[in-house]
């Protein structure tokens, strides 16, 4: 698991607004801004943050389904950064996502045999129609958790769980090295969640699989991360283990998202730091370190001087002036 699967340099996403002054230059909403990590090969890194931190856009961008504004994508050794997309081809069958919403993501006119076939037809692995492709497709979606009379039905007969099951068939169909999982269980309901989260860390054991696992909820990336890293504002501010992020925690706003998490353990106590004030906007960032407008440590130097991500103790990582010091 030393062998980085993905390698971000630089990695920034930028989306030019049309400036509501007329004759002036187009806004640009800073969406990912110069992230540097890496993803290990059969780990899974937990990508959480706030709505709007940046999140989905970086795993879309990763897998260029946004072209890069700057920056590199290393992916298994090979930068996949200026490929065209008739270059990336190769690469789809080893990069897939499965998508937020499982209402939104499939094709209600079609039915799961011929969703989790489509790609498989696509990238000609398959001959359409034979028989080697339904046995095939079978054996995903009874991987998948998915019933064989199910192949000839449509989105629009199965649960949300189930909708969900099959976007997993989808992106497990082409046998990829790497997946996206883009809020993969943030529309379910919470023990339907707990199923799909059980099935995915099995199929990563099966098939050997690396995980981008995006999410908001800090307890479900700590049971299924082997790494977190948090964003804000377009930047990782923390990065480590999952345990030590938890325990040893350095960076003030990840302080308070975890003091947000909610807890029945009575003997237990968690010093709770509500943040005051927005999200400040991505197209005019606050100088110097962009949390610094909602910290209760913030000083001077914070306003003026942008903090860089260095290691401050083996393997963690954080953008902090003043990393560790306790919240007020």
């Amino acid at each position: 698991m030393d062998r980085p699967m993905i390698k971000l340099e630089g990695l920034k996403k930028y989306y030019a607004h049309k400036n509501p002054k007329w004759f002036s230059k187009p806004l640009l909403v800073k969406a990912v801004d110069g992230v540097n990590f890496e993803i290990k090969a059969g780990e899974t890194l937990g990508l959480v943050g706030e709505s709007g931190c940046g999140k989905s856009t970086l795993g879309r961008t990763i897998l260029k389904l946004e072209e890069i504004t700057d920056g590199k994508v290393i992916f298994d050794g090979e930068d996949i950064s200026e490929l065209s997309q008739k270059q990336l081809i190769p690469y789809r069958t080893e990069m897939q996502i499965i998508f937020q919403d499982p209402y939104s993501s499939l094709n209600p006119r079609m039915t799961v045999g011929q969703i989790v076939s489509e790609a498989l037809v696509e990238h000609k692995v398959y001959k359409a129609r034979s028989k080697e492709l339904e046995n095939y497709v079978l054996e995903v979606m009874d991987k998948s958790g998915l019933q064989p009379y199910m192949i000839h039905r449509y989105p629009h007969q199965f649960s949300g769980g189930q909708r969900q099951r099959i976007g997993i068939a989808r992106a497990l169909a082409l046998k990829p090295k790497f997946i996206v999982c883009d809020e993969a269980v943030s529309a379910l309901d919470a023990s339907i969640q707990s199923q799909i989260i059980n099935l995915l860390m099995d199929l990563k054991d099966q098939e050997g699989l690396t995980y981008l696992f995006i999410s908001h909820d800090l307890s479900v990336i700590k049971h299924i991360s082997d790494r977190i890293c948090v964003m804000y504002l377009g930047d990782v501010v923390e990065l480590a283990e999952s345990d030590e992020i938890y325990n040893s925690t350095l960076h003030p706003y990840t302080m308070s998202l975890i003091g947000a998490i909610p807890t029945t353990d009575r003997g237990v106590e968690k010093k709770k730091v509500i943040l005051e004030g927005d999200i400040p906007s991505n197209v005019n960032p606050p100088s110097g370190c962009k949390f610094h407008t909602r910290c209760p440590i913030a000083t001077e130097k914070c306003k003026q001087e942008i903090p860089a991500l260095v290691e401050e103790k083996p393997g963690h990582f954080v953008a902090c002036h003043y990393p560790g010091k306790e919240l007020k």
